[in-house]
């Protein structure tokens, strides 16, 4: 068996040059399928949060009046409407504040699943919350009611200003918003107007329910608002897109396939005379094929650590660009990508020698190369 090992490490020392192509080749294949990979997934990532799956534009915001004054809303018949998530209902609660000394209002809506959603708000918060928008932080501020009574209010801050409908608004918990809405309708000039949000399950089901919707109404007296007006054709084009990445990346990985059989392919024709001489002079097809595997994946190994420090070269300019929690995350999917390529390169590295061998050290092959 050693004997055998040893002409086979000859054979392979005889061919570096071909291997060493092969070596290249698989590289820079590999490297194409992680920089695609990881684009397509990203760009797919980008497309279902920020446009498709976009819990902010995936709301609307309705007012309207009637002839006898404002709208009373069937809401539940509003939640049996297809693709309705949640339905809030309810008027703006003022609340008095003092901003750096300084006196000014803010209206507030009780802290709920869709108003959490519409800022991204996810904290664990006591009985006592107001919910502010970041521009208020690092700022002095004191509360009151509609009756100037100071009130005791844990701060908690949400990025950004909110939804463009309920811009700069506050939150506060339930139990305090009714306190505030019983000292508001107290006051004998008290005319409010319900918003009546309704949060959908995708963003891209809001132009169908904003369509049945004003089907229910007159479009004069009821006005819908909602971020993503305007968007129909893109959310429409975002769906077209995340299909043709998709499919870019599957034709992809079809093509490197293809391309580096015929590599591997090659490279076994310029070895027959060496293997088919191997095979007469006592070393089975099953022996040839163990160890050339195993020559193979010795140079591959080398591949691997390239991969990897390829990966970790991405990961380091990201590093300038993103931050860290981001990169994080996208560290680790293309680690994963890089562990399920390194996998399926082992596989069909191995799928392709047995079947290439097998073909090139068949009796038939091998008589007529013989004949030749």
């Amino acid at each position: 068996m050693k004997n055998k090992r040893l002409v086979f490490d000859y054979i392979r020392k005889k061919y570096t040059k071909n291997l060493r192509k092969l070596m290249i080749l698989n590289f820079l294949l590999l490297a194409l399928l992680i920089s695609s990979a990881f684009t397509v997934m990203m760009s797919i990532g980008n497309i279902k949060s920020h446009i498709l799956n976009n819990e902010k534009l995936s709301m609307v915001l309705i007012n309207g009046y009637s002839d006898n004054g404002e709208y009373n809303y069937n809401i539940e018949r509003i939640e049996r409407m297809p693709h309705v998530k949640g339905v809030v209902y309810e008027y703006d609660a003022a609340v008095l504040l003092e901003k750096n000394g300084e006196p000014d209002f803010i209206n507030c809506l009780s802290l709920n699943p869709t108003t959490k959603e519409a800022i991204s708000f996810y904290e664990q918060v006591d009985k006592q919350a107001i919910i502010l928008p970041e521009s208020f932080k690092g700022k002095t501020l004191k509360f009151y009611d509609m009756e100037h009574t100071e009130l005791n209010l844990n701060k908690y801050f949400y990025e950004g200003d909110g939804n463009f409908f309920l811009k700069d608004y506050c939150y506060v918990t339930p139990d305090i918003y009714m306190d505030l809405m019983d000292k508001i309708k107290m006051e004998e000039n008290f005319s409010g107007v319900k918003n009546l949000i309704v949060h959908l399950e995708k963003m891209e089901h809001i132009f169908e329910f904003v369509t049945a919707f004003h089907d229910m109404f007159d479009e004069e007296d009821v006005y819908v608002y909602y971020q993503a007006e305007g968007l129909e054709d893109l959310v429409a084009d975002s769906k077209t897109s995340l299909w043709l990445l998709i499919i870019f990346e599957m034709i992809l990985f079809i093509v490197i396939l293809i391309i580096y059989r015929g590599s591997l392919g090659s490279f076994i024709k310029v070895l027959n005379r060496d293997l088919i001489s191997l095979y007469l002079n006592g070393m089975s097809s099953k022996e040839i094929i163990r160890q050339f595997y195993t020559t193979i994946e010795k140079s591959n190994r080398m591949i691997y650590l390239l991969s990897l420090l390829f990966v970790l070269i991405i990961g380091w300019l990201l590093s300038f660009k993103v931050i860290f929690p981001t990169l994080v995350k996208w560290m680790i999917i293309i680690l994963g990508t890089l562990l399920v390529l390194v996998a399926l390169n082992k596989v069909f590295v191995r799928y392709m020698i047995v079947n290439l061998l097998k073909r090139e050290l068949s009796s038939d092959n091998i008589v007529s190369k013989l004949r030749n």
